[in-house]
């Protein structure tokens, strides 16, 4: 999660401090007083090359290569105004030169030197343990939710994820999919809270769905399993731990059986699934788009009634909370957490996902793009116009143009 919020720009160079030039023009004046008064004692101009230690000076520290070539000049006119009472002294040529040659060695130096001080100006202490602190929660990310293949089976992959802290990059929303002799099974969670705690509850989840998905029949068996994972958990029987029965994960569950055609929800306590079927082309009672374009058909799969979150099945009524319905070729369904549609604007109006759906989806003729889900992302940052107040993820998987001539097999009727 592309915009700054440190309060200095990185890489700008810091200035000169005032004590450094005071000190340069202090040592300037004293340099010019003593090859002035050099020839008053019949010396002639032996301190001359003197004059080009403030511009020395000057180089130290300076940012852009202005101040050396200005004290550069400044002692070079001195030089000259001292020359003729050099006496006839061949000295009176060194002065000008020193100060030339060390005026031009001093600019040459701040610019060659000035990238290397950008760059280690823009690598702080903070920035440097924030980049740690990074590296490692991308580490941490990748295991708990490692990256979905682009395709399982006919179906094809996408997935977006925003956390609320950009720079943690890790949260409590959850992602999953296995395939499995039952259907081609996927899992959009969301754990209570954020911190350790909601990553630890989310790591839990996963370690039981990707064991369990390959063995029981039914999605509710899938979900009353990760339940009772839940309140096995080692932190779940302990009084003063703060993983207490207030933690719980919001979990939708979908089931694609390709040789069928058809698609099971089963809903604990998460915002529902929705699905996009594109439009016939000649369509003219169909929802068109800005641009004149027939935009898809947007239905939220909704189930008679949701199950409790997960860790909270026990109490109410889990009966209600599947549904069965054709999954037919070319429609996509996605899954979404909260941190979506509870993304707010600058004028505290939630994101609409569903009309935001059918709009970004029918601005392209051909029909559902698989870029889809990439404009639903910038065009939920554009509608909050910062980072999330919540963390974000969305999955969308799409069907394949025609499922094929596969004979369904009995094990893989699925209805909870």
């Amino acid at each position: 999660m592309a915009h700054s919020r440190r309060g200095q720009v990185a890489g700008t160079p810091d200035p000169v401090p005032g004590r450094w030039l005071a000190g340069c023009a202090t040592a300037a004046i004293v340099v010019v007083a003593a090859v002035g008064l050099s020839h008053l004692r019949d010396g002639g101009l032996v301190l001359g090359p003197l004059l080009a230690i403030p511009v020395a000076l000057a180089g130290i520290g300076a940012s852009t290569p202005r101040l050396p070539l200005a004290y550069g000049t400044v002692m070079l006119a001195a030089a000259v105004v001292l020359a003729p009472f050099a006496g006839g002294s061949l000295l009176w040529v060194a002065a000008p030169v020193s100060v030339v040659v060390v005026t031009a060695l001093s600019a040459a130096g701040v610019v060659l030197c000035r990238p290397a001080k950008r760059g280690l100006a823009s690598v702080t202490p903070v920035e440097q343990k924030l980049a740690n602190v990074t590296s490692v929660a991308e580490v941490a990310q990748r295991a708990l939710l490692r990256p979905l293949p682009r395709r399982v089976g006919p179906l094809e992959l996408g997935v977006v994820y925003l956390a609320a802290a950009a720079e943690a990059r890790v949260g409590g929303d959850l992602y999953e999919v296995a395939r499995t002799q039952f259907g081609i099974r996927l899992m959009v969670g969301d754990a209570r809270g954020k911190g350790l705690d909601a990553v630890e509850i989310a790591a839990d989840v996963l370690g039981v769905f990707r064991e369990v998905a390959h063995e029981v029949y039914t999605l509710a068996e899938v979900a009353r399993r990760l339940d009772a994972g839940l309140a096995r958990s080692p932190d779940a029987g302990q009084a003063h731990s703060s993983r207490s029965t207030e933690e719980f994960v919001t979990a939708v569950l979908a089931e694609i059986d390709p040789s069928a055609g058809t698609l099971t929800i089963y809903n604990c306590g998460h915002p529902p699934p929705i699905l996009l079927s594109p439009g016939p082309p000649d369509s003219r009672k169909g929802h068109r788009s800005r641009n004149g374009q027939t935009a898809p058909s947007v239905t939220t799969v909704e189930v008679p009634s949701p199950a409790p979150p997960l860790r909270l099945l026990s109490l109410g009524d889990c009966s209600g909370a599947g549904r069965t319905l054709p999954l037919r070729p070319g429609d996509a369904l996605l899954l979404y957490t909260d941190g979506v549609i509870e993304a707010r604007n600058p004028r505290h109006r939630c994101y609409p996902l569903p009309g935001r759906l059918a709009e970004l989806a029918a601005a392209s003729s051909d029909g559902i793009r698989p870029d889809l889900l990439e404009r639903v992302r910038d065009d939920l940052l554009r509608h909050t116009g910062g980072p999330l107040d919540d963390d974000a993820a969305l999955v969308l998987v799409r069907a394949p143009a025609a499922w094929g001539d596969q004979v369904p097999q009995p094990a893989q009727a699925t209805a909870p």
